[in-house]
């Protein structure tokens, strides 16, 4: 079970990395938007739906590293 879970470790690193670059694109754009709009930048519901499924990516690479650990 062990060698099973430090790769699929290592797969979550890939969905943790490109969770990461969304959440910096989206904030970009919700910046661009803000600025278009003359309103302070927010938080459109598509980047905190990313900015969840990073915190839950990052809980499943820990438990996958724990377990290869085992």
């Amino acid at each position: 079970m062990s060698f099973h879970a430090g790769e699929f470790a290592r797969e979550m690193e890939y969905v943790n990395r490109a969770l990461a670059e969304a959440a910096v694109l989206l904030a970009g754009l919700d910046q661009a938007d803000g600025a278009r709009e003359l309103r302070p930048p927010g938080h459109s519901p598509l980047r905190t739906l990313v900015e969840q499924a990073e915190k839950s990516a990052a809980r499943v690479t820990e438990f996958l590293r724990e377990q290869s650990r085992a």
